[in-house]
């Protein structure tokens, strides 16, 4: 799959913006730290200029993600992932420069002006508050994990004005909680930091797909007729994208055919589950030789028709000419259950009196591959007898030209 330019346009925008916000708030909370003394005030110009670094590292790996080249030509879908791993070890990094300053710093501190310093941080706490909750509506939208990074770590900033704040008007009224507010924040910034840190790796790792999306991936598959089985199913995430690696074993069909059935649900499984970017399907036969076939009969085994019949009964017919009858299958007489039946039970060919008259049950049949072979005989044995003499007759013929 490949991304929308526009969706690709929509996400540096938001990093650019990103960007913007943070080197205001950075270059504003350090003037008045210095101007105050705030401590906290300090510490949320530490944690801003973090989120500017991080804030360019989004904005870089935005941009080359999408990018494929002859030499990475799966695409660099991982920079984003890669960028919010780089973001969160920025993120520790401030929550220990806050702890150190607040607890183990010799210097006192005296904060002058608390008013100007309210002022400033009720200021980023609006500007934190909106961008951050714009942005993260636009990182689940584009599925972008380096926004929705950025997103979180601003939300973060978000909180801890908020806590700087309860601490700065404390401090205005003659209590000292300067350095106590400026702890939580260091709690905030670590928390956010290990959240973006963990889910950034996981997916560096190869982490699979979410077990409901494979379970809806599986229900996609298994509503094709021409399924049999999935023997194995496995996908992973890179940056906003998906890949999934399906092993499936279908009906026998001419390689025409599989190749059809294969793009058709490969086109649904991208049309029902967002960002898929490749599905790679590997598919098998259900049987390499031999065939199975299905006798519609009623309960005296005469050969009856997709209305009127009231079991099935399945034949093995190995190469060799072995013969296997198994146990009859009972069934309601109705085409459309019939013919849903047939789809789903790996049967070559079905002998009947007559074809189905309902069209929906011929193209199910078609579909799953099976071929129905209209008969005269009036029971069960006359017919399978005809279908050997035939098979057999077919297979010295096909040997005869092989050896020619």
């Amino acid at each position: 799959m490949i991304e929308k330019a526009s969706d690709q346009t929509l996400k540096e925008r938001w990093a650019l913006g990103s960007l913007i916000l943070n080197t205001t708030l950075t270059v504003l909370k350090f003037i008045f730290a210095l101007i105050t003394g705030s401590l906290a005030l300090m510490a949320e110009a530490i944690h801003s200029f973090s989120d500017l670094i991080a804030s360019v590292v989004s904005l870089v790996s935005v941009k080359l993600a999408a990018r494929k080249t002859s030499e990475y030509p799966y695409g660099l879908y991982k920079l984003e992932n890669m960028a919010a791993v780089v973001i969160s070890l920025f993120l520790f990094f401030a929550a220990y420069e806050i702890i150190k300053e607040a607890f183990f710093s010799q210097e006192e501190r005296v904060v002058k002006h608390t008013e100007l310093a309210i002022g400033v941080m009720v200021i980023a706490m609006m500007a934190t508050f909106i961008y951050s909750r714009l942005e993260l509506k636009a990182a689940k939208r584009l599925n972008s994990p380096a926004l929705l990074a950025d997103a979180q770590h601003i939300w973060a900033d978000f909180l801890s004005s908020l806590i700087v704040i309860v601490g700065l008007v404390g401090t205005y009224f003659g209590y000292n909680l300067d350095k106590y507010a400026a702890a939580v924040v260091a709690l905030f910034v670590f928390y956010s930091g290990w959240e973006i840190f963990s889910s950034g790796l996981k997916v560096l790792l190869d982490v699979s797909l979410e077990k409901e999306e494979i379970e809806k991936i599986k229900r996609i598959i298994y509503s094709h007729p021409a399924v049999v089985d999935i023997r194995h199913i496995r996908g992973r995430v890179a940056g906003s994208f998906k890949f999934l690696d399906v092993e499936l074993l279908l009906h026998n069909f001419s390689l025409r055919e599989t190749h059809r059935i294969v793009d058709e649900i490969e086109r649904r499984i991208k049309e029902e589950i967002p960002n898929i970017d490749s599905v790679f399907i590997h598919y098998e036969p259900v049987r390499q030789e031999g065939l199975r076939i299905a006798f519609l009969v009623d309960d005296e085994k005469n050969i009856k028709d997709f209305s009127s019949a009231s079991q099935i009964i399945t034949v093995d017919l190995s190469e060799n000419g072995n013969v296997q009858v198994n146990n009859p299958l009972e069934v309601e007489p109705d085409e459309r259950e019939i013919g849903d039946i047939l789809s789903k039970i790996n049967i070559d060919i079905v002998v009947a009196s007559h074809h189905p008259e309902e069209f929906e049950v011929r193209w199910k049949l078609t579909r799953a591959g099976v071929m129905v072979w209209e008969t005269d005989r009036k029971n069960f044995d006359e017919a399978l007898e005809e279908i050997i003499n035939s098979y057999n007759e077919f297979t010295k013929k096909h040997k005869g030209d092989n050896n020619g």
